[in-house]
């Protein structure tokens, strides 16, 4: 799809305008994927033209991808050296155009990450005349057949993008792109049944990728690597249509993904659902032990970041985690916005148990119980104790000890090891304290689903940090480990 061009015809009577639009927009343009839902679908008015024997060009570019308008991309008028950029509702206009032959071509990150240009043909404006000109991209159907040709083995749906580094933009040639999901049956006479699934693609010179032949309603990651470079596990998700598309530029830095700091800066705001305050949110960025706390109006900012897509994590007790994804890079101060809403506790179904356990044996957790070289705390135990406090479950656990704190109940450890430390990994991640105690306030005993604590040598080595001899605890929570 590299370079494919998407040419619109143009309808040049002022007269013809809206109606005409309204009723035959799939005519004389690229048809629309899906419809366009509550959105305002009037077509953009040409004003009256005032006899100065100019003419002028109005128009509207649409995302039949995602069934909206193309808001903040960039139009170009060939022919007339005049750039403007779309607003809300896609639209554009140009005044004051001398007679004469036009094309409209359009940019977007979209367009960037599809691989295609989207342009008019030439067209004719004259005097004292107006032109309309609506521009769509191409639906997720005609998408996935230009690139995929044919159906895979789980279904119609692709995921397409591009890798590109993310200080220079330059595509990365090469890079292992792959998506990972699980497919969950439950019947009567097999019981439950988890199947993984990974698919793989390398990209190409232009550091473009396809996998296609995805099935619908899917929730997975998305992941990118070369060398000992890799980003974060990208969430993705892809809807309910028989034909889904999913298009994404993946920022791959050539550093070590061991990187934990760089010159990327990232800000933003999040909200609690129905709270009086938005403050006191951790935001942490996964894979690193950089986090940060919101104020009162909930806003943050997190400096000298690694460059490349990770994920970000925001915490409140007594709320739901949320993780987004975000593109890091010195060149520009990324901003997020975070919503948490409210915990709910939920009775859990039959089959929890089993859904829970085959987590757990993803993450390693019931074969390293199996060896006996830790202390652990399984679902069951948890479920028995009913627990308030994240300090209530460790106080099960020999050798850990629970004291008052000014930020909370701090954890130390009895076993003599230096200034009895503890550090802790969260989902497979490390989670330092802002300040001592503070793991009380940011993970609660509801959402924890399983305990690891190691002492000395017998830790295994994805949890040994340089130079550390603390004792680890390792907490598992629904975030990971999912019913």
């Amino acid at each position: 799809m590299d370079g494919r061009e998407v040419y619109i015809r143009e309808s040049a009577r002022l007269i013809l305008m809206i109606k005409l639009l309204c009723l035959c927009l799939a005519v004389p343009l690229i048809a629309l994927a899906t419809p366009l839902g509550a959105q305002n679908t009037t077509p953009p008015t040409p004003p009256v033209i005032s006899r100065t024997g100019k003419g002028q060009i109005v128009g509207a570019v649409i995302d039949s991808l995602n069934g909206r308008y193309l808001s903040g991309a960039d139009v170009v008028i060939e022919g007339g050296r005049a750039a403007l950029e779309t607003d809300s509702l896609g639209r554009f206009k140009v005044d004051s155009l001398a007679p004469g032959t036009y094309k409209v071509r359009v940019f977007h990150a979209l367009l960037d990450t599809l691989g295609i240009n989207l342009l008019t043909q030439p067209f004719h404006v004259g005097p004292d005349s107006s032109s309309v000109v609506i521009l769509a991209v191409p639906s997720a159907m005609t998408l996935v057949h230009l690139s995929c040709r044919q159906s895979g083995p789980y279904g119609e749906s692709a995921v397409i993008g591009h890798v590109s580094d993310p200080e220079t933009l330059q595509p990365v040639a090469r890079a292992e792109v792959s998506i990972a999901w699980t497919e969950i049956d439950i019947t009567k006479e097999l019981g439950l049944r988890r199947t993984p699934h990974l698919m793989f693609d390398s990209t190409d010179a232009s550091g473009a990728f396809k996998i296609c032949g995805l099935p619908n309603a899917m929730e997975a990651t998305l992941q990118a690597r070369r060398g000992s470079a890799i980003t974060a596990e990208i969430p993705i998700s892809l809807g309910e249509r028989p034909v889904e598309l999913l298009a994404r530029t993946v920022l791959l830095s050539p550093a070590n993904s061991g990187s934990k700091s760089g010159n990327a800066t990232v800000s933003g705001t999040v909200t609690l659902e129905g709270a009086r305050t938005n403050a006191g949110t951790r935001v942490e960025l996964v894979g690193t032990d950089i986090a940060a706390m919101t104020n009162e109006k909930g806003e943050f900012t997190m400096r000298n970041l690694p460059s490349g897509t990770k994920l970000l994590l925001a915490r409140h007790l007594g709320f739901v985690v949320q993780s987004v994804a975000v593109d890091l890079s010195s060149r520009e101060t990324q901003r997020v916005t975070i919503r948490l809403t409210k915990f709910l506790e939920m009775m859990d179904p039959v089959l929890v148990t089993a859904r829970r356990t085959a987590a757990l044996d993803k993450v390693g957790f019931n074969q390293r119980r199996k060896t006996g070289l830790g202390f652990y705390i399984g679902p069951e135990r948890l479920e028995d104790t009913h627990p308030i406090f994240l300090t209530d479950i460790l106080r099960q656990v020999p050798g850990l000890r629970v004291s008052y704190g000014i930020h909370g109940d701090v954890v130390t450890s009895s076993r003599g090891v230096t200034n009895g430390c503890v550090e802790y990994y969260l989902d497979d991640a490390p989670y330092t304290e802002m300040n001592p105690g503070d793991v009380n306030r940011f993970v609660t005993a509801r959402e924890v689903v399983a305990v690891e604590v190691y002492e000395g040598p017998t830790t295994p080595a994805q949890y040994v940090r340089a130079g550390a001899i603390c004792t680890t605890v390792v907490l598992w929570t629904r975030l990971r480990i999912r019913g």
